[in-house]
């Protein structure tokens, strides 16, 4: 759950913008509505979210029923 709460953090502190905001938001998309996400778009990011991301994909299975997944769903959709 920690690196959800990073997650939340590292969201919520990017420009709107920010390119590498953009591909983690399409991640979570991706875990929370069950679709498709294209794996190679995490390779653009940098070494410290690249890992971050990965971080997101294991802890994801994890945390089913976590209150942090709610609140970055409410991030990512808005």
């Amino acid at each position: 759950m920690r690196n959800l709460k990073k997650l939340e953090k590292r969201l919520l502190g990017m420009h709107k913008d920010d390119p590498a905001k953009l591909v983690l938001i399409r991640l979570v998309k991706s875990l929370c509505l069950k679709e498709d996400f294209n794996l190679s778009e995490i390779y653009e990011l940098s070494y410290d979210d690249f890992e971050l991301a990965l971080d997101i994909m294991k802890d994801w299975r994890l945390d089913c029923y976590s209150k942090t997944r709610e609140r970055i769903l409410e991030i990512v959709t808005t």
